[in-house]
Order: structure tokens, then sequence, then C-alpha cells
């Protein structure tokens, strides 16, 4: 039987010293258990209930209970424990991720190597996916796998919002739209951009990681200086609308960047890595100049 545990947002990291229940990911880690065949181990949110987690995951309510004895008449308000056990049919792992389909309504879905565990097993026993799919995936040169190794197996199909998480916390308490920072700046760009031509392109992002400079400001190589500028990061599907307060000057950052971002916006969208693909949509500075 397959422990599949939902653990968090962003990058996988593994670590040595930490056990996976500590991690924080934004991965589904799979153990093979004799007794419960395939589920996941859900983190519960504060308020969180039964019928939003059933529909979340696409199972009934009452597969949920029968995992779960100790939920037998708390069916309205989830509290303890922690982790929640939700059954998973073997339908639910996608083996390979549909074209075109928002990466962010999938989980990635990895399984940690355990002793005397082989290629052929991992992939055609547990899981029922071609060998060789599972070898190119992981970038395998041979199909010998070490002990405590982590494969990339597949996707797992999700309704609802992933847990948010930032330097190790965990926010429970749903962002409301006008709370965010952007907000007057998304009606800024709606209302200034309706019925105008505007560029949409994908795009690099750089932003230096130790900048701590505060605001929602980009320099950009194109945009005209002043405007709002729409960002949108596909991994994760986080959008940020942005004022434009300046061109990059030149020679000072490589021909591939874009746009420079602020540390705020980097946060906001979920980058890891320096330099990152975006999708932006802007009112370009040579129509202007043009008119």
């Amino acid at each position: 039987m397959i422990t599949i545990s939902i653990l968090g947002l962003f990058s996988l990291v593994i670590n040595q010293n930490q056990t996976y229940a500590q991690q924080i990911t934004d991965a589904a880690f799979i153990k093979i258990d004799p007794k419960l065949g395939k589920v996941i181990q859900h983190r519960v949110l504060k308020n969180q209930t039964l019928y939003a987690i059933a529909r979340g995951y696409g199972v009934a309510e009452e597969s949920i209970i029968n995992a779960n004895p100790f939920l037998k008449g708390k069916k309205n308000r989830i509290t303890l424990p922690p982790l929640l056990i939700i059954p998973v049919e073997n339908n639910q792992i996608v083996a390979r991720l549909p074209l075109f389909k928002n990466k962010n309504e999938y989980l990635p879905v990895y399984y940690q190597v355990k002793k005397k565990d082989n290629l052929f097993r991992i992939s055609r026993v547990y899981f029922d996916i071609p060998t060789n799919l599972l070898s190119n995936r992981n970038e395998l040169d041979d199909q010998r796998l070490n002990e405590g190794q982590v494969l990339h197996i597949g996707w797992l199909k999700k309704n609802f919002e992933p847990l948010i998480v930032h330097q190790g916390r965990l926010y429970e308490d749903e962002v409301k739209p006008d709370d965010r920072p952007d907000a007057q700046n998304e009606i800024r760009f709606r209302e200034t951009m309706e019925g105008t031509s505007l560029v949409s392109k994908n795009e690099v992002a750089y932003w230096k990681t130790n900048d701590q400079a505060k605001g929602l400001f980009i320099m950009h190589r194109h945009a005209a200086k002043s405007s709002i500028i729409e960002i949108n990061n596909p991994m994760y599907d986080r959008t940020v609308y942005a004022k434009v307060i300046g061109t990059i000057p030149p020679h000072l950052y490589p021909e591939e960047v874009d746009m420079v971002i602020s540390h705020d916006i980097a946060k906001a969208l979920g980058a890891v890595d320096p330099k990152f693909f975006v999708r932006s949509r802007y009112k370009s500075a040579h129509s202007i100049s043009s008119r």
C-alpha cells in the first residue's frame, strides 16, 4: 500500500537531518504501507472542513471517514490530528502531465527508494508506469538505485489551493483580494489598459537575492515608464501588478534579462532562482513615443 504525504509549497529540498513530515515542499512523498493501500497524508488547515478536503482530492467523505475512524461524529470540523489520511485511487496519479494544462493544478509525486527496491518493481509493480519513462524522467544512467534516493514518479491532480508557507511558517488564513499589496495596481492596470494594445510575451525576470528593498516596482527594457505591468509566474500561476520605474540601463545586466524586479515582487511570485521565466503584459514605451 502506498502513502503520499502532502507537505506544502515551494521547491523540493531533501535534508537528511529532518523527517519528511518536517520538510516544507511542493511535493507529495510516497511510502509503502502494508495495511492502508494508496493514501495521502493531508496537513489540515485551521477551520478546514471535511467536505472541502474531500472535494479538493475528488474523493467521497465516507471514504475519508473510513480511513480515519476517529472522525466518526466529527464530520463538520476537523481539529485533530494535524495530518489526515486520504484514500487515493490508482488513476489519480498521472504518469504524464497533460500538455497546455495549468501546472498549479497538479502536485509532483515522489518516491524515496527503500532497501531491496529496484527500478522495475517501482515502475511496474508500485505505479504501473513504463520503466524507461521513469528512468528518463529522473535522468538515470543505469538501473542501479541507492537506498534513500528520491525519484519523481508523476503528478497528482488536486482541486484546491496548496498550503501557503514562507520561511517555515504556515499561513492558514485566506488573503482577501482587496488585502493584496498590488490591489490598487491591478485596478489601475485594468482601467488604463482597457481597449489598448498590449504586449503579451514570455520574458526573463531577474532579482538580487540579497536585495531587501521594499515595494512593487521594476525596471524593464521595453515597458512604458510609470505604467503598470502584469507579471505572471506560470510555474505557480501567481500574478503581480507592479509599477515600471524606468528602463534597464545599457550593459548593466545580461541581454536575456527583460526586467529587474524588487524583492517583494520575487517573493510574491514564488521565485527561487535569481533568473526565472515569466509571462508579462504591458504597454510598450515604443508605442507611446511613436504617437
